[in-house]
């Protein structure tokens, strides 16, 4: 899986997550993962996504029940079997690196600490930048988060 994240550090023990991306790539342009972080307003936001790239833009972005691109209504799960599985891995990807339980108990995405020493600190940001893509800004904006990596 393809990774890019940022928690914010609130302070010594706890990282809150500002964007944490887990994708693959398919065949003909298409994409799948999962996406979570704080989008503002104490709430927090965990969803698995479906997408196609032309020319490295964002075409299609299927999250629940909407394109975010279009506004069109969509069924998620007619992305198919293996863009299904590959948002599942996403979602794996994402509770490895942020604690399962924190968020079960009050909805907050936060780094697990003993994950911090993998991590670039940036003054108050501790930063996952193992792949990049420039799509993941828009994503990251049609979400409704609040941060994401740069374009």
């Amino acid at each position: 899986m393809k990774i890019n994240a940022g928690w914010e550090l609130k302070s010594k023990n706890k990282a809150i997550c500002r964007w944490f991306i887990a994708w693959d790539e398919l065949p003909s342009g298409q994409i799948a993962g999962a996406i979570s972080g704080f989008a503002g307003g104490g709430t927090f936001v965990v969803e698995r996504f479906y997408g196609t790239c032309e020319k490295g833009k964002l075409t299609k972005l299927w999250i629940d029940l909407e394109d975010r691109i279009s506004g069109d209504s969509v069924e998620f799960d007619d992305c198919g079997a293996e863009s299904l599985a590959i948002c599942e891995s996403g979602l794996d990807a994402i509770w490895e690196w942020n604690d399962n339980e924190v968020w079960c108990d009050t909805d907050e995405v936060v780094l697990q600490p003993a994950k911090t020493k993998a991590l670039i600190k940036d003054v108050e940001m501790l930063l996952l930048a193992k792949d990049k893509a420039a799509f993941l800004h828009l994503i990251c904006e049609l979400v409704g988060l609040t941060a994401s990596p740069g374009k």
